[in-house]
């Protein structure tokens, strides 16, 4: 990889060295060895094939957090994924950014520390397949600094809750 790749969804916006973002997603998450974190402003019943990839690395011991916004006001059964994952699978956190007046807006999965992904996908169907969307998919020091902004975001909803 090089220190930074262009990601895409949308017709005709992937190719010629711009890749799609859900394959990028599903390899980052599937090959972090140690550590998942991700932020999401948005997720959809149809964003489950990562959730359960979270669930998977989550079971063969990698530490995944993942920081939803206003976790009240997602789908019901995604709510209801969530709370089970959070009790029933060791390694695996979720953290409630219900903080007065404010949103989380981003779009981040940081694999490792050592790779991420940030851009203006929601964990949506619309996100990964149908909306015209634009990405970075970052390695290095960036995306150990987007893994340290996460953990402070996380840090803030333990305060919170």
């Amino acid at each position: 990889m090089s220190e930074v790749d262009l990601l895409a969804t949308g017709y005709g916006l992937t190719g010629g060295g711009v890749r799609a973002i859900a394959p990028v997603l599903e390899d980052l998450i599937s090959e972090a060895s140690t550590e998942v974190q991700a932020v999401a402003y948005l997720i959809a019943p149809s964003a489950a094939p990562l959730i359960n990839l979270m669930e998977k690395a989550a079971k063969r011991g990698v530490a995944v957090t993942l920081v939803v916004n206003r976790l009240a006001n997602q789908n019901q059964r995604v709510q209801m994924k969530l709370r089970s994952l959070a009790r029933d699978v060791p390694h695996f956190q979720v953290h409630d950014f219900n903080l007065p007046d404010q949103e989380i807006h981003a779009k981040v999965v940081v694999a490792d520390r050592k790779r991420a992904v940030v851009g203006s996908a929601n964990l949506s169907w619309g996100g990964m397949y149908g909306n015209y969307e634009i990405g970075l998919l970052v390695g290095g020091e960036v995306a150990w600094k987007l893994a340290t902004l996460i953990d402070r975001i996380a840090f803030m909803c333990k305060l919170k809750s």
